[in-house]
């Protein structure tokens, strides 16, 4: 092939995103993915992690004067601009009888694609305009335009959306809370959405997002149908809803020519492929502590990690160390103005003493920034009003006493929060930053920063600060990786695709903890922890959050819903989880999981007497370390385990005792949301 455009200079994050094009035929290669322009303006092919994603080519579907959109004159080459291996643009257009559609995207390094798609009414042709040839009178109405992207089921087997809410299951709201299904397996005939900020759909190994920032332009006749997936018996169409009847701003501005002069209507959709980048070969190399997460201490951080731990002579910050941490989170109270790049004197000699005596003990410290603007911060009284959330659910009341309302990032709290966090990380030697709920986009509307917009009847509606976020995020990974850093990022129950490939670790397990601390979930719905947890399909690195509420919940119980999935959860208590912690990291430390094989029990020939009980393992060869997990709140006794291989040795890893096994099988007890870890020589 003839390469008229090629771009293949380095990239200074992620790698490199090349395009080469030929004819009507334009490829743009981002990490381990391929996206195919081919005969239309919108994708044709998908191909990630050398997996199709596609069954055709993404589709407009619409009524164009009460028949269905016919096309011509097409085209998906017209590539225009790029920066350096960074980004990719195109443009396209095609035409219907009485219709233009065209089409600009922007394909940036981490594979996300910025797309915006404009109709608009044939005009007339200049002999027309002057009068030369007889002037076009046919009708202009369009009364229904969806875009559709069929995947193929064995890649959309299933899902996860945010914000959380009501959403229809074959037609039914599931009767439990939202939280719990905005994540799972795909239903068998449909899922039916409002219009919200992101759907992702995927499998195991790679998956598919759209994103948006606003339902502008959108009509929609059903709005608990706006976003669809309807099931197929070979594939899953993603259907948005743009139109489902004349656009109102069309429909009263007609006039007497039939529409020949009415002005374009624009939407904005973004698109992400994922795996986004390889996830590390080891994943378990950082040995994280979190303190004051979920589990308070009362004094303050220096004064409880500089004396003795409980009645020893032994204090904590030694003792953290000597148990194996080796990356330090140190949460909100950290700083006495939450969430500010702005030090009071006391927390700046706070923060000198705890960065230094944790980098003498081998430890990286990573502090807390958020979302919030702290009433305590001198930038509050004369900026507040532009820079908050238009609507805030809650906000922190906190010591020193302050309340701390939500922060849009859409706003000029952008410029000085990154500006600011950049100078503290060069004072103090920061080791990354944990950034808790900042990338997901929440809905706003304050018009002082930029956010909301009106509609046709003036009402002011909700838009989602995707692209603002997606602008910090990168500033944000860029600052940091330079100072060889790395971003840990929280968000309750959503993974932000757009956004994700600017953290190098994604905390999750919140929004389920809040109902096993409540005694009020017995199991995770089949599908939840395969949908996003495992971090193998989305290109990131996983890590469960853990609060602990014993007896209700506890740090072993939260380890055991990790396991299975090859995620390990993080103590927040210096107590028993972190001595439990310890005694997992030595596990996993002598065993050589970087070269090892995964084998998720969902992929794997081993065979268990009890379906509640998950096997998953890593697999170096000689060796086999087996994962085994009771994912209900029951006892599982004389669970029977049948392994692919007949084993020489079966020890249990954390007690150093025998395990029966005959000819590949052995007979074993697993408490009520317990494990046992086992190593097995071949």
């Amino acid at each position: 092939m003839k390469k008229e455009n090629l771009y293949e200079l380095e990239s200074s994050a992620l790698c490199p995103i090349t395009a080469e094009a030929e004819g009507g035929k334009c490829v743009i290669t981002p990490y381990n993915r391929k996206y195919t322009l081919d005969g239309s303006p919108f994708l044709s092919s998908i191909v990630s992690a050398g997996e199709e994603l596609l069954t055709s080519p993404m589709r407009l579907v619409g009524l164009e004067n009460g028949e269905e959109i016919v096309v011509s004159d097409v085209t998906s080459d017209t590539l225009y601009g790029y920066e350096e291996g960074k980004e990719v643009r195109a443009c396209q257009y095609m035409k219907s009888s009485r219709f233009l559609y065209n089409t600009a995207l922007c394909a940036e390094y981490d594979g996300m694609m910025d797309w915006s798609l404009t109709v608009a009414t044939h005009g007339n042709w200049v002999s027309q305009a002057f009068g030369l040839a007889k002037p076009d009178t046919d009708p202009r109405v369009l009364t229904r335009l969806w875009l559709e992207i069929p995947l193929k089921k064995s890649a959309a087997i299933s899902y996860q959306y945010s914000p959380h809410g009501p959403a229809l299951f074959d037609g039914k709201v599931p009767n439990m809370p939202a939280e719990l299904y905005a994540a799972g397996s795909m239903p068998k005939e449909s899922l039916a959405l409002p219009f919200l900020h992101q759907l992702y759909v995927g499998n195991d190994r790679v998956g598919f997002s759209v994103f948006f920032e606003s339902d502008k332009n959108w009509q929609v006749e059903d709005e608990k149908h706006a976003i669809e997936c309807i099931v197929g018996e070979d594939e899953v169409v993603i259907r948005l809803h743009l139109l489902d009847s004349e656009p109102y701003i069309w429909r009263d501005s007609k006039g007497d020519n039939n529409g020949i002069n009415l002005m374009p209507i624009s939407f904005r959709i973004g698109m992400q492929v994922t795996p986004i980048k390889p996830l590390p070969k080891n994943l378990y190399q950082e040995k994280n502590m979190h303190i004051d997460c979920f589990k308070k201490i009362l004094e303050p951080y220096e004064e409880f990690l500089f004396r003795p731990f409980g009645d020893t002579n032994e204090i904590a910050i030694d003792r953290i160390a000597r148990l194996g941490v080796n990356t330090l989170y140190i949460h909100e109270k950290w700083n006495d103005m939450q969430n500010s790049p702005f030090l009071t004197r006391t927390t700046a000699e706070r923060l000198k003493l705890i960065v230094s005596e944790a980098h003498k003990r081998g430890m990286k410290v990573i502090p807390y920034f958020g979302y919030e603007l702290s009433t305590l911060s001198p930038f509050y009284a004369e900026k507040s009003e532009e820079v908050i959330y238009s609507d805030m659910e809650w906000h922190w009341y906190r010591f020193p006493w302050q309340r701390d309302p939500q922060v849009c990032y859409n706003s000029s709290w952008q410029d000085v929060f990154v500006e600011n966090v950049e100078k503290l990380m060069d004072e103090f030697g920061f080791d990354g930053l944990y950034l808790d709920s900042i990338n997901p986009s929440k809905p706003c509307r304050n018009e002082k920063h930029g956010c909301g917009y009106r509609d046709s009847e003036g009402n002011l509606r909700y838009t989602y600060p995707v692209f603002a976020i997606r602008k910090l995020m990168k500033r944000l990974c860029a600052m940091v990786e330079k100072r060889g850093g790395i971003i840990c990022s929280h968000s309750y129950g959503t993974f932000p695709v757009s956004t994700m490939a600017f953290s190098h670790v994604m905390w999750e397990g919140e929004s389920l903890q809040a109902f096993f601390m409540k005694g009020t979930l017995e199991r995770v719905p089949e599908g939840y922890y395969r949908a996003v947890y495992t971090g193998r399909n989305l290109g990131i690195r996983v890590n469960m959050l853990c609060y602990s509420n014993p007896p209700a919940w506890t740090f072993s119980e939260a380890m055991s819903n990790a396991l299975p999935y090859g995620i390990i959860p993080k103590p927040v208590d210096t107590g028993e989880p972190l001595e439990q912690m310890s005694k997992l990291w030595s596990i996993l430390d002598s065993f050589d999981t970087e070269n090892a094989e995964w084998k998720p029990y969902f992929d794997n020939e081993v065979k268990v007497s009890n379906d509640d009980v998950r096997v998953s393992y890593y697999d170096s060869g000689s060796e086999m370390l087996l994962l085994i997990a009771n994912m209900y709140k029951k006892d599982a006794e004389k669970v029977e385990i049948a392994l692919p291989i007949d084993a020489e040795k079966v020890l249990d890893a954390e007690s150093g005792d025998a395990v029966a096994c005959t000819n590949g099988k052995m007979c074993i007890d697993v408490a009520s949301f317990g494990h046992r870890i086992l190593r097995v020589t071949k």
